[in-house]
């Protein structure tokens, strides 16, 4: 009588009948044994973190492609060289330019320094010293314009050569060899190979911090980790978005199913037996059926028994059978 001493401490009660108490064919079994962890599933995908239209940079014609649909390439990688001549041939120029304006500013100021000597001795006017250093200030600009002009000009080279981002795939190419394509123009369309895992749940489904999340396609299995979880509630789903990180690599795209185990313990729903309009459980606790009230179960859901000791003993065949008192006969 110990053991119901301790169940009633729990707060859980029993209810009897005034039937005479007979004898039952019975097999038991510890609540360790027959528990289980909820369990929630729900669809869910391996979305990639990053997505890109690899476009060109200049206008120009296509020359190699060097990855094609299906192809992981390493960030920083090129994929695509386009016909860079005319480009250079403009550097090429800016470059020219730029030095005949460092040229023509060393001009301008021996010019302006001799007429500043001069000037000093009345020799020279003060408009012709005056104008002097104004060329010679225009010079200066005239340097600062093409020392940018050639920036710009090295920009467009370095724009001749398409690379990927970030590591990738490639999941499609929109352009061919030989193509001259124009600013801005699509070439190849890749996906980054981190992903996020993406679900979307019921709105009012309440995520456990503490429980196993994993994502299953097929025969994989990855452990999961939540990121985020979204405020903004779809009215039209009544769902919300989970964000989760995976801890070992999965390819973007796949499909799957996220398994959320909770760290509830419950038993099957058929173990739940119902005695004088009430539902509860059927134990066998020092020889005797006991019947214990799940005072907040519901038929046809799994019972919840995590304020259950792991050792009591529950009745597992013949528990319909089996009213509170009745003696039991324990088989193997």
């Amino acid at each position: 009588m110990a053991q119901i001493g301790k169940i009633l401490a729990a707060g859980l009660y029993f209810v009897g009948t005034t039937a005479v108490s007979s004898e039952v064919y019975v097999t038991v079994a510890p609540v360790s044994e027959l528990q289980e962890r909820v369990t929630a599933e729900f669809p869910a995908s391996a979305e990639p973190i990053e997505t890109s239209l690899l476009s060109s940079g200049i206008s120009a014609e296509i020359l190699s492609i060097k990855a094609r649909p299906g192809d992981r390439v390493p960030k920083g990688t090129t994929v695509v060289q386009l016909d860079c001549r005319e480009t250079e041939f403009r550097r090429d120029l800016a470059l020219q330019d730029l030095k005949q304006a460092e040229i023509q500013l060393q001009f301008r100021q021996r010019q302006a320094a001799r007429i500043a000597k001069l000037a000093e001795t009345n020799i020279a006017s003060e408009e012709l010293k005056d104008t002097r250093a104004t060329e010679l200030q225009q010079s200066r600009v005239a340097l600062n314009a093409s020392e940018v002009a050639l920036k710009e000009a090295e920009l467009q080279v370095s724009r001749c050569t398409v690379s990927v981002p970030f590591d990738a795939v490639i999941v499609s190419q929109l352009a061919s060899v030989g193509t001259r394509v124009s600013v801005g123009h699509p070439i190849i369309e890749i996906v980054s190979t981190a992903v996020d895992i993406r679900a979307r749940i019921p709105f009012d489904h309440v995520v456990d911090a503490t429980q196993r999340v994993e994502f299953q396609s097929g025969q994989q299995s990855v452990i999961v980790e939540l990121v985020v979880e979204s405020d903004a509630v779809d009215t039209g789903t009544g769902t919300r978005l989970l964000r989760f990180q995976p801890q070992s690599a999965i390819d973007p795209g796949i499909p799957g199913v996220l398994r959320m185990r909770s760290q509830t313990r419950v038993l099957p729903a058929d173990f739940l037996v119902e005695r004088n309009r009430k539902y509860g459980i059927m134990a066998a606790i020092d020889g005797k059926a006991a019947f214990i009230e799940r005072p907040n179960a519901t038929l046809g859901q799994p019972v919840r028994v995590t304020d259950l000791a792991l050792g009591l003993s529950l009745i597992r065949e013949g528990r319909f059978k089996a009213r509170h008192g009745d003696t039991l006969v324990i088989r193997q």
